[in-house]
């Protein structure tokens, strides 16, 4: 397990007036996938997906590398005491080249493959972190004309459950009867699979169609009604949002994102959605890896009807030398909710130009970039901490766990966890006039509490508490004083 302290754990509030968390944490390298020898090697190489946890360890897979080239399934501990590549992917017939996330029911898992299978187009499978990992399903064929086929090719994200855990939910990235990708249904044994929704042709000249093309993304379940991205396609040729029913019916496309400028790659929404979506009290959240003012992605929300579509970040611009900026740019995961909290990911961009973990609040205020990939060196493309993270965000606790796809000591990726910010709780007066101050963070951290009365690079901060957090991360701090204050800034650091 390697730490690499960036900075420390801190939370500001200022009473009565406003509360703002501001966090740059450190990470920890929980594994470092080792270097390819012509193509292979014990471990894999660039996980693009993210992980699930599989009882009391994380489950992942990697795209590469592997005893056969084309792919691992692997389990690590929250705590990096673990490490087990348990299966490598082998291809046709096996699975190959996994793309998706990992779900977890029963003992078991399932994922998709985006290779292999008895035809080559891709596969869904079980197994267990014993090893014992098979194809369940696999995709047929596509014509070799048409790229057609009745049923969808090259499945890309993970698939999900239906609440009795019986049924299988994904989409295929291509095939289908018009070669577009599909959505579909499959049952948990593999000895049914139903189209739900094929993606229609597209305009040979300007890529538009009414539903989409080309989905990437894991749907999302709510009420009966699936929901999910279409990486081109639309109105403007730059994707879709759409929902469509269990059974299929009442396919809508609820957002065609608007087409970009040929030149600059920009429009004023987001283009090409490759992540799924999340709903949080109504609302989907989700990310585009293109498109935006400055052609980097933005991170947006809409109404599970289509109304309200609002753009909560647009990603800026980069150094054109040295790909870097201040808040990442072309995010290509899904996000993770906690607490009205959005967290995410961005593959490129950030100070070292190996992308970013990033949150905002879900009305886009307080956008933070949590953690900045170190640059890599561009004759090895190696670094301490990973690159070009792509997989969805897990959280565990008050820890966020992921993957990069790229850099680490093998040049192939790492999987990384960081601590939550620091957030207040709660901010309670009481009779005599004293406030109490309630923050969760990291289980069992010590936690220094700070005060000024001003709040500028030039304030004088004063040490007035320090606390050490419950095995749940909470601690709290009673300032007697504070009632003949008017205003008076506070911080929480973890030294």
């Amino acid at each position: 397990m390697t730490i690499k302290p960036r900075h420390r754990l801190i939370c500001f509030v200022a009473l009565f007036k406003f509360a703002l968390v501001h966090c740059n944490a450190g990470i920890i390298i929980l594994h470092s996938f080792s270097a390819l020898t012509n193509g292979t090697n014990q471990d894999g190489a660039n996980p693009t997906a993210g992980l699930a946890l599989c009882g009391n360890v994380l489950c992942g897979n990697t795209f590469n590398g592997g005893l056969q080239g084309a792919g691992t399934a692997f389990y690590v501990a929250p705590d990096a005491s673990a490490f087990n590549a348990f299966h490598s992917f082998a291809n046709t017939p096996d699975s190959g080249s996994p793309q998706g996330d990992l779900v977890v029911a029963g003992g078991r898992f399932f994922g998709t493959s985006f290779a292999g299978g008895t035809v080559g187009t891709g596969t869904i499978f079980a197994g267990q972190t014993n090893g014992t990992v098979s194809p369940i399903l696999n995709f047929a064929a596509v014509d070799p004309d048409t790229a057609t086929n009745a049923t969808g090719a090259c499945p890309a994200a993970a698939v999900i459950l239906s609440p009795a855990g019986t049924i299988l939910y994904g989409v295929a990235s291509a095939g289908g009867f018009y070669a577009n990708g599909v959505i579909f249904s499959a049952t948990t044994n593999g000895a049914t699979i139903s189209v739900l929704h094929a993606f229609t042709s597209l305009d040979s000249n300007a890529g538009t169609n009414a539903d989409g093309a080309t989905p990437f993304g894991e749907l999302t379940l709510s009420g009966g009604i699936l929901y999910g991205t279409t990486s081109a396609g639309g109105a403007g040729g730059s994707g879709t949002v759409f929902s469509v029913g269990t059974n299929g019916n009442n396919f809508t496309t609820l957002y065609s994102f608007s087409a970009v400028d040929p030149v600059t790659g920009t429009n004023t929404d987001g283009a090409i959605p490759c992540s799924g979506l999340i709903l949080s009290n109504g609302v989907i959240y989700g990310t585009t890896m293109a498109g935006g003012n400055a052609g980097n992605g933005v991170v947006f929300s809409v109404a599970t009807n289509g109304s309200n579509f609002a753009v909560l970040h647009q990603f800026t611009p980069v150094d054109a030398a040295a790909r870097t900026n201040t808040d990442g740019a072309k995010p290509v995961a899904g996000l993770l909710v906690s607490c009205g909290t959005l967290y995410g990911t961005a593959s490129a961009g950030g100070s070292g130009g190996s992308g970013a973990v990033f949150s905002l609040g879900t009305n886009g205020s307080q956008f933070q970039t949590l953690y900045d990939f170190s640059t890599v060196d561009s004759g090895t493309g190696t670094n301490a901490d990973g690159a070009c993270p792509a997989g969805d965000l897990a959280q565990v606790g008050t820890s966020l766990y992921g993957t990069a796809s790229a850099g680490g000591a093998g040049g192939v990726g790492t999987v990384f966890s960081l601590t939550l910010p620091a957030v207040i709780t709660q901010i309670a007066p009481n009779p005599d006039g004293a406030v109490t101050l309630s923050f969760l963070g990291g289980p069992g951290s010590t936690n220094v509490v700070q005060a000024t009365t001003v709040l500028e690079p030039s304030a004088s901060w004063q040490s007035v508490s320090t606390n050490k957090a419950d095995i749940g991360g909470a601690w709290h701090f009673t300032d007697p004083n504070a009632g003949g204050i008017s205003l008076q800034f506070y911080r929480s650091y973890s030294p």
